[in-house]
């Protein structure tokens, strides 16, 4: 007697579902891989950027008021305590302007002295966490840093938008002779100046440090054009007033606060992954508009046939320029940000950080969505395939759609990447076929670089190609790249072997590193 089997519940994708599995546009998601607490990036059905959360907070950014126990000349640097116990690595070379509270300063770094350190690097592996005296807040659109008068702006900035930005503040006396005015009248805009001295402050008796301050990429966004519109001009300054009003406020405190007090605590790891995500997305919004707008002024001058025409030839030129460049045009005005946990205790924590961010900020960030994923039946794993993605991220191996493949393996030294060409079939034209391996090998390895975390020396052997010229483009194409990462990457030069040597910054711990970790 046969015995009947009961079928499955079917599944099937809903409209909420199949919305939320759209990822044409970056999606920040937060979930749980393996036990371990994540935050992916997915955008066009490829995972961009992923992050493990350690067990410990971190304590990243946090600013106290450090005392220095012990000197260690041999390696000039110094032991800073910032509370009962707990001591930090502070590197004395080019420390130019501490911030001491106990005395004033005079050129020497002495036992007992209290003073301002921010903490750079948390400890691990048996090191103590490193601090830094030079103080630095920001936002979207500056920093402002202690130790130097200097005045910098993002390499991404051109030359238009940094003369624009730099036009505004010399005229509001904020900038003067290529550095930042020492003063709290001209830090401050005048309410605040007036607000603050009515409630007591005594402003005339801060000692200000020197201070630098560096324009950020995001401030480039209200200066797009020749002539920055009044409502621009006022955003630009109102953020640099915000921020120096935070600045002023934390070392007038300073001032009366006892020895290992905390004046700043470290953002929460989901706050520092969020902000990141909605500024890099934010100026992805702003690039695609602008160019758009850029479009539609021209065709209110030229016909659409010449705009097409002039198109063409653009691109034929820049075709016959080089046969490695690119370009994705998209122009969808609609941009939103979403946020997607399926974590219940995480979701009400986002939703109030970002609805608080999205306030200040008055701009874009106001259209960042948080969504709280609860299908049981189709976890978010599932959904977005994470298990697979996240598979291939922490594999040494990474497959090309040409055939070709990738070799990455980290070093205690140094991480190598091998370029092979696979199952790619190389015809009549070999050079043809391994340039075109090497281009998309090179598009892959930008991605993977920021993906992985890959930092430190990094060695890539791409196939060998007999021209001079190609190898040259192959670097120059490498370096258009890399410019859109947000880690400092370096792009230095091929060596006789043929060897590509890259340098990328150490912001934080290598993916697979934190995966592994169980700190």
């Amino acid at each position: 007697m046969s015995r009947k089997i009961a079928l499955k519940e079917s599944v099937t994708v809903t409209a909420d579902e199949a919305a939320f599995m759209n990822t044409e546009k970056a999606k920040l998601i937060f979930t749980v891989y393996q036990g371990r607490q994540c935050a992916l990036t997915i955008r066009q059905d490829r995972l961009i950027d992923a992050y493990f959360f350690s067990k410990a907070p971190s304590n990243m950014g946090a600013i106290y008021i450090g005392k220095i126990k012990s000197i260690a000349k041999n390696l000039d640097a110094c032991f800073v305590e910032i509370a009962a116990g707990e001591i930090c690595f502070l590197s004395l070379k080019n420390m130019s302007s501490p911030y001491l509270l106990n005395r004033s300063l005079d050129g020497r770094i002495l036992e007992g002295d209290e003073l301002l350190v921010q903490v750079v690097r948390d400890a691990q592996k048996g090191k103590r966490a490193s601090v830094t005296t030079e103080i630095s807040l920001s936002n979207d659109y500056f920093a402002l840093i202690l130790g130097s008068e200097k005045v910098g702006f993002s390499s991404k900035l051109n030359k238009e938008k940094k003369n624009n930005i730099k036009k505004l503040l010399t005229k509001n006396a904020i900038i003067e002779n290529g550095s930042l005015t020492q003063n709290c009248e001209t830090l401050l805009s005048l309410p605040e100046y007036n607000r603050l001295r009515a409630e007591g402050m005594a402003l005339d008796n801060l000692r200000l440090p020197p201070i630098g301050m560096i324009v950020r990429t995001r401030a480039g966004e209200s200066s797009n054009s020749l002539s920055m519109e009044a409502s621009s001009k006022r955003n630009v300054l109102q953020q640099f007033y915000d921020l120096s009003l935070q600045f002023i406020r934390l070392l007038y405190i300073a001032m009366s606060r006892s020895c290992f007090t905390c004046l700043k605590k470290a953002p929460l790891d989901f706050e520092a992954v969020v902000q990141k995500f909605i500024m890099e997305n934010g100026m992805l919004e702003m690039e695609e508009i602008h160019s758009m707008e850029e479009v539609q002024s021209t065709e209110e001058v030229h016909s659409m046939e010449e705009v097409q025409s002039n198109k063409k030839a653009e691109a034929m030129k820049a075709q016959a320029e080089s046969k490695w460049y690119t370009k994705e045009n998209t122009t969808d005005k609609d941009f939103s940000y979403e946020i997607i946990t399926d974590q219940e205790t995480l979701y009400p924590q986002l939703k109030e950080y970002c609805d608080s961010y999205g306030a200040a900020a008055k701009e874009v960030h106001s259209r960042v969505k948080v969504r709280l994923y609860q299908d049981k039946m189709f976890p978010l794993s599932v959904l977005y395939s994470i298990d697979k993605k996240l598979g291939m991220a922490l594999d040494s191996r990474v497959w090309l759609k040409s055939g070709g493949y990738l070799v990455i393996e980290p070093t205690e030294a140094l991480t190598v990447i091998d370029v092979n060409s696979g199952k790619y079939e190389a015809g009549k034209n070999p050079e043809d076929a391994y340039r075109k391996i090497n281009q998309e090998a090179a598009r892959e390895i930008a991605l993977q670089l920021r993906l992985r975390n890959l930092s430190g020396i990094i060695i890539v052997d791409f196939i060998n190609m007999e021209s001079v010229q190609d190898n040259k483009e192959l670097l120059a194409y490498l370096r258009t790249l890399v410019k859109s990462d947000r880690v400092s990457t370096t792009i230095v030069d091929i060596t006789a072997l043929g060897l590509v040597e890259i340098t990328r910054k150490k912001i934080n711990k290598p993916l697979r590193e934190q995966f592994m970790s169980r700190e």
